[in-house]
């Protein structure tokens, strides 16, 4: 499997790593969708990071811009007319992915919700309509969705997003050649229809691999948003051994 060697490029949007379908309906591609987020470029890292760039890069999630400057807006594929439409339809999906970092992550699932709760609560405050109205109806605690269709993916990380986080990935279609690679984990996984999968994106590189139709909805967060509204860095995720709660009787 290829890597990206770290970088952050243009490989999501890379030709060769798209195929065609034989089902004409189904067009290779990948969008992001996000009622409120920070535009490419205009996000800063935190200043104690600043002499550390390759630290910052791998596991430092980007800071609180400068007062004033940059603020968060609707991402233009949600701009217009058809915008709430295009949330509406994805609200079950939405809730199903939710539910999951529920159980996942229980801390990173309240911080989410508090994040969202003051982002509408200062789109009220700015007359900022449009971002009000897309939150209102956004029903996921992810800031952020990316649609993905029949696309290889090469090993990576995602520095945008904070070390505590996790990504649920899920994934629909009819096919079963579907395999994630975790390779730093040294793990791999069939990821076929119906598979939902929740990780680290910032430390845990991860690729997918298949050959026919395949369609993924990715969801995750730009510490970003969390930031700019304060919201307290949830600490990682912890299991519990169920030997410690369950007791078997001979």
């Amino acid at each position: 499997m290829h890597d990206t060697g770290g970088e952050e490029t243009q490989w999501r949007t890379f030709p060769e790593y798209f195929h065609m379908s034989d089902r004409r309906p189904l067009t290779p591609g990948c969008i992001n969708i996000a009622p409120c987020w920070f535009q490419q470029g205009r996000e800063v890292r935190p200043a104690s990071f600043t002499g550390m760039p390759a630290l910052a890069q791998l596991f430092q999630p980007y800071g609180l811009p400068p007062s004033g400057v940059f603020t968060p807006e609707v991402l233009a594929t949600l701009k217009g007319k058809g915008g709430p439409m295009v949330i509406i339809s994805m609200q079950w999906l939405a809730l199903l992915a939710s539910a999951a970092l529920w159980v996942m992550h229980p801390e990173l699932y309240w911080a989410s919700v508090i994040t969202q709760i003051k982002l509408a609560q200062w789109a009220v405050e700015n007359d900022l309509d449009d971002i009000y109205t897309h939150l209102q109806l956004w029903a996921s605690v992810f800031n952020c969705a990316a649609v993905i269709c029949n696309r290889q993916c090469p090993l990576h990380r995602d520095p945008r997003s904070a070390p505590e986080g996790f990504y649920v990935m899920t994934s629909v279609s009819h096919y079963d050649d579907g395999l994630m690679t975790l390779s730093n984990l040294s793990i791999q996984l069939r990821y076929n229809s119906g598979a939902i999968i929740g990780c680290s994106g910032c430390i845990v590189r991860h690729g997918v691999t298949f050959t026919s139709d395949h369609i993924v909805w990715a969801w995750f967060m730009h510490d970003s948003l969390h930031n700019f509204m304060g919201t307290p860095q949830p600490q990682y995720a912890t299991y519990m051994d169920v030997d410690q709660d369950v007791s078997v009787s001979a």
